[in-house]
C-alpha cells in the first residue's frame, strides 16, 4: 500500500465537492485504474493505493465551459510531499495536447488558425503557474487547466474534418455503420430512421422474449427485422445477452451464482435467436457488460468463462457469422474496487487469444449516466482510448449515448440506472445531447478501424439503459441530435 496527497484549491469548486470520491490512481500505458481510497483532510487529498509505483491521478474536475470532466496528472511518484492538485492537473492535459499534436502532425495534420501560438502560451503560462508561490498558483493553473482542454477540443476536431476530407478523396463516400438500435423497429417514424442510418441494431431484452422458459415471444424482435429488411438496411442484432439488472427473466436470474445453469440457459436463448435469424442477419453482439458487472453475483473469472460459452455456441451453429463482444467501461473505471481485476482491453483481449472468433469490439461511449455509464471524458481522452484499443487488430463498434433531462426514466430506473448528477454544468438537456452526440459519432466515423457508430437507443419509449438518451422522447417526438446525425450521414456515409 502506498499513499500520495494533494493540495487542494481553497476554496474548493463546488462541483468538484460533489466528484471527489470518484478520483482514484492508474498506472500502465492503458491508465488503468487501481483500487484506491480517497480521504480528504485539512484540504488535502489523500488517495491511497494497493501498488507502490508511479502513476496518475485520475478526477472528474469542472473545466469552464466543458462542465466536469476526468483529467489525468502527468506520472507521479510517491513522496512525503503534497502535490499542488491544480499544477498537477494542469500539466498533465497539457502534455497530453502537446503529445498528441506532435504525433498527428508528424502524419501530417495542419494544425488550425493560432493553434500552435496558442499552445506556446499556455505553455508559458503554466511555466509562471509553477513558480508562483503554492498560495498563488491555483487560479494561473485553473486558466492553464481551461486552456487545455480548449485546445484539446479544437484540435481534435481539425482532425476529425481532415481525417474525413483524406479518407473521402481515398474512398470517397464512408462504408461505416451509423444506426440506432430499437427494439421493435423504428414505428411510424420509419421514414425518417431511413433518412437518418445506413445500418439497423435490433437489440434483445431476453426477459421480454422468454419471460416463461421455453415459451418465447418473438414478435418485437420480428417487427424490427422486417422493418430493417423492408428498408433495405444492413443489420446487426445484439447484445443477445446483457449483464445489467433486470435484463434476465425472472425464472433464471434466479439461480444467481449458479455459473453452469446459467450458462445452460442463456447458450440455450442464444442458439435460439441465431436459429431464428440468421438468414437475415449476420452480425451478432453476442454479449455486454461482461467485463464490468453483474446482477448475478459472478467473479470475474466465471464472466469471461460464460462469454467464452456463448461465442463457442454462436460459433457451433454458424462459423461464418461476425461475433462481437462489447466491452462497458473502455477506461476502466470499475477497476477502481478491489474485486475486479480484469480490464476492459484485457477482456476481449483474453477471448482473442483463447481462440475464439471475435469478429470486431463494441466499446460502450456512455457519458453521463451511472452505474454502467463511464465518467465524462473529452473527445481528445477518447481518441487515445480508440488507438488504444486499435491494439487488439480488430475492427472497432462504438455504443454511444448520453442523457437528455435528469427527469425520470421509468426503464433506466428498472435497470438500475439513473444520471451521474455531478457531471453536468447546467444539467442535462436536449442541446447538450444533440452537440455531444453529433462530436462523438463524427470522431467514430473519421476514425478507419471504427467499422460502426450505433446510438444506444431509438425511442425512450423503448426498454433502454441510458436515462432518457433515446433521439426520440417517450411521446415519439424527434430530439435535435436527430438531424444533427442524418446531416453526418447525408455528407460522409453511402
Amino acid at each position: 500500500m502506498g499513499s500520495i496527497s494533494f493540495l487542494m484549491p481553497n476554496p474548493v469548486p463546488g462541483a468538484a465537492q460533489a466528484a471527489l470520491r470518484s478520483a482514484c490512481f492508474a498506472t500502465g500505458y492503458d491508465q488503468a485504474p487501481v483500487p484506491s481510497v480517497i480521504e480528504i483532510h485539512d484540504n488535502r487529498l489523500i488517495v491511497t493505493k494497493t501498488l507502490n509505483e508511479s502513476g496518475y491521478l485520475l478526477i472528474p474536475w469542472p473545466v469552464g465551459p466543458f462542465g466536469t470532466l476526468v483529467t489525468a496528472t502527468s506520472t507521479i511518484r510517491e513522496t512525503d510531499k503534497p502535490y499542488r492538485l491544480l499544477i498537477e492537473l494542469a500539466r498533465g492535459k497539457l502534455n497530453q495536447v502537446r503529445s498528441q499534436t506532435a504525433e498527428w502532425t508528424a502524419i501530417g495534420l495542419r494544425t488550425p488558425l493560432n493553434f500552435d501560438q496558442g499552445l506556446s502560451e499556455t505553455t508559458k503560462q503554466f511555466g509562471r503557474a509553477l513558480l508562483a508561490p503554492a498560495t498563488e498558483s491555483d487560479s494561473p493553473a485553473a486558466r492553464v487547466l481551461e486552456q487545455s482542454f480548449g485546445l484539446g477540443d479544437q484540435l481534435v476536431r481539425e482532425f476529425i474534418g481532415q481525417l474525413l476530407d483524406t479518407r473521402h478523396q481515398d474512398e470517397g463516400l464512408l462504408e461505416t455503420r451509423l444506426a440506432a438500435r430499437s427494439a421493435s423497429g423504428p414505428g411510424a417514424s420509419a421514414t425518417e430512421y431511413a433518412r437518418s442510418f445506413n445500418a439497423a441494431q435490433v437489440s434483445l431484452r431476453w426477459k421480454d422474449i422468454e419471460g416463461e422458459e421455453s415459451r418465447y415471444d418473438w414478435s418485437a424482435p420480428d417487427r424490427a427485422v422486417a422493418a430493417a429488411k423492408a428498408a433495405d438496411l444492413p443489420l446487426t442484432i445484439g447484445p443477445v445477452i446483457d449483464l445489467a439488472p433486470g435484463m434476465l427473466p425472472n425464472w433464471a436470474a434466479g439461480w444467481e451464482g449458479d455459473l453452469p445453469t446459467l450458462a445452460a440457459f442463456m447458450c440455450d436463448f442464444l442458439e435460439t435467436a441465431i436459429a431464428r435469424y440468421k438468414k437475415d442477419v449476420r452480425r451478432w453482439v453476442v454479449c455486454a457488460g461482461f467485463n464490468h458487472s453483474d446482477a448475478l453475483g459472478l467473479g470475474d473469472d466465471e464472466r469471461l468463462r460464460l462469454a467464452f460459452r456463448l461465442f463457442e455456441a454462436a460459433t457451433q451453429i454458424d462459423p461464418n457469422l461476425e461475433l462481437v463482444v462489447s466491452v462497458a467501461q473502455p477506461w476502466g473505471d470499475y477497476l477502481k474496487r478491489a474485486e475486479h481485476t480484469i480490464s476492459p482491453l484485457t477482456f476481449p483481449d483474453d477471448l482473442i487469444r483463447a481462440g475464439l472468433k471475435v469478429s470486431a469490439v463494441e466499446l460502450e461511449v456512455r457519458a453521463g449516466s451511472t452505474p454502467r455509464g463511464s465518467l465524462p471524458r473529452d473527445l481528445l481522452d477518447t481518441a487515445r482510448v480508440l488507438n488504444l484499443f486499435s491494439m487488439l487488430g480488430l475492427p472497432l463498434e462504438l455504443c454511444i449515448s448520453l442523457p437528455s433531462s435528469a427527469g425520470p426514466d421509468p426503464h433506466a430506473e428498472a435497470h438500475g440506472q439513473s444520471v451521474w448528477a455531478p457531471g453536468w454544468r447546467a444539467g442535462p438537456s436536449v442541446e447538450g445531447q444533440a452537440e455531444w452526440g453529433a462530436s462523438f459519432a463524427a470522431l467514430g466515423l473519421c476514425t478507419p478501424h471504427v467499422r460502426a457508430v450505433t446510438w444506444d437507443h431509438w425511442c425512450d419509449a423503448d426498454p433502454h439503459l441510458t436515462p432518457n438518451g433515446g433521439l426520440l422522447d417517450a411521446s415519439g417526438q424527434a430530439k435535435p441530435l436527430l438531424s444533427r446525425l442524418r446531416s453526418l450521414r447525408t455528407a460522409h456515409l453511402r
